[in-house]
């Protein structure tokens, strides 16, 4: 029987690529969550160890992107390993700052160096799963458009179902290493799994996809050979430049595809603070674990399937299909009374999650151009880190105020909204600019 990923996973470099990109980005997932121990019991504030963790998230989500179109631009071993030296250096004063810190002891001062320490690792934090799905996107670059997207797909649906794998484990080893060891140590760990893994990474020359300069050499060359001094190619070098600032932002597809991932990121964010709420106001709190871990093994379990079969239809209605079933999906979340009925309903919507993820991240290389491949990728994940921390702020506050009960209808309400965008959008979604496709 034919098994897509096997096939994928023979491309030269590929099981190297992947291993390392795993392991580099693990540590995302952990990142937050270690946070909270460290700062709290250091400062004895969960106030303070909370604004902690959201300005690391925060700074990461807005750093990405820039970092990416920087590795576009430049190379992945010329970006990542600079970007890498400062998260260290910066994860390392966090640890130093909360070594030396204790509850009784600790001023303003102190948490806003540690704070600021953590924004910057955040900042810092390179996307290597875009860098991991940019060198899949060259390996596996040859023939045309349709026949690259073609072989895309098991390699995105890997990739997806690696990045549940990190979300299923990360915070359960984050929260044992914290528990039985210590914070600091959990951190530590987490950071060296980065380092390890990018490094091993971006050492991986023969996979690294050429910079857009590299790849645009010959063009830059021509262009200024049939330049002029007119002011319409003064207005055309303008516009260029105001292309150039923007990035991948310019084009309306990729504005839906970011509007859509945010909404997104606001059901997987609401959904894990109400389950926590939910399962404590039933005097089952220790269930949460348990109802979110169905909620990822559904997922999981889709991308396995979804990636495993060759789909008919075009990439963008596979999209809208993945965004409108997550809606239904999540749908009867709204009317869970008990526990049971909400872990029952979270693991049949999570069967949708997988396949949304995989078709946006695909639909990325379809609407961008490759030399912003990388920076296009990392929107999707800024987009869904900046839903996920929205969502968990709201859903906080609707918990706070009424209960975990009516909070169910928030990520429903974000799941439609969502699938409204990419419905709406379809046209500037299917559109094609020049230069797209393989290179």
């Amino acid at each position: 029987m034919r098994n897509p990923y096997r096939e994928v996973l023979r491309t030269p470099g590929a099981p190297a690529f992947v291993t390392a990109g795993l392991l580099a980005r693990l540590p995302i997932a952990m990142y937050g969550l270690i946070y909270v121990f460290l700062v709290q019991e250091a400062t004895g504030s969960y106030g303070a160890a909370g604004a902690v963790a959201a300005a690391a998230s925060i700074a990461s989500a807005l750093g990405a992107p820039v970092l990416s179109r920087l590795v576009d631009r430049h190379g992945q071993a010329r970006v990542a390993v600079p970007a890498l030296a400062v998260h260290t250096a910066s994860v390392l004063t966090v640890l130093t700052t909360t070594w030396t810190t204790s509850s009784s002891s600790t001023t303003h001062a102190h948490v806003l160096l540690i704070g600021a320490a953590a924004a910057l690792a955040g900042a810092s934090f390179t996307s290597w799963g875009s860098l991991v799905r940019a060198r899949w996107a060259w390996a596996l670059r040859d023939g045309d458009h349709a026949a690259h997207t073609a072989r895309l797909h098991p390699a995105f649906s890997l990739e997806s179902v690696l990045d549940e794998v990190t979300f299923t484990l990360g915070p359960p080893l984050a929260t044992v290493l914290a528990v039985a060891v210590s914070p600091a140590t959990a951190l530590a760990t987490a950071l060296a799994a980065t380092v390890v893994g990018g490094t091993a990474l971006v050492v991986q020359r023969s996979t690294e996809p050429p910079s857009a300069r590299t790849r645009a050499q010959a063009d830059q060359q021509q262009e200024q050979q049939v330049r002029t001094t007119t002011s319409a190619a003064a207005t055309r070098d303008w516009r260029a430049a105001l292309r150039s600032a923007v990035g991948v932002m310019e084009h309306a597809g990729m504005r839906a595809l970011a509007l859509a991932f945010v909404g997104t990121g606001v059901v997987f964010g609401s959904v894990e603070v109400i389950a926590v709420a939910f399962t404590a106001e039933r005097g089952a709190p220790a269930a949460a674990g348990l109802v979110l871990a169905l909620y990822s093994v559904g997922s999981l379990l889709a991308g396995l399937v979804f990636g495993a079969v060759t789909w008919r239809g075009s990439l963008p209605r596979r999209f809208r299909l993945g965004a409108v079933g997550m809606a239904v999906l999540i749908a009867p979340v709204a009317a869970s009374g008990s526990i049971p009925v909400l872990a029952a309903t979270l693991f049949l919507s999570g069967l949708a999650i997988s396949p949304t993820l995989i078709s946006g991240n695909a639909l990325v290389a379809h609407l961008v151009a490759p030399r912003q491949l990388t920076e296009g990728l990392a929107w999707v994940g800024t987009s869904l880190g900046l839903g996920v921390s929205l969502g968990a702020a709201v859903a906080g506050r609707i918990i706070d105020g009424p209960g975990s009960q009516p909070a169910l209808l928030l990520p429903v309400a974000a799941a439609a909204l969502a699938a409204l965008v990419v419905v709406a959008c379809s046209r500037a979604l299917g559109v094609v600019p020049r230069g797209a496709g393989p290179a």
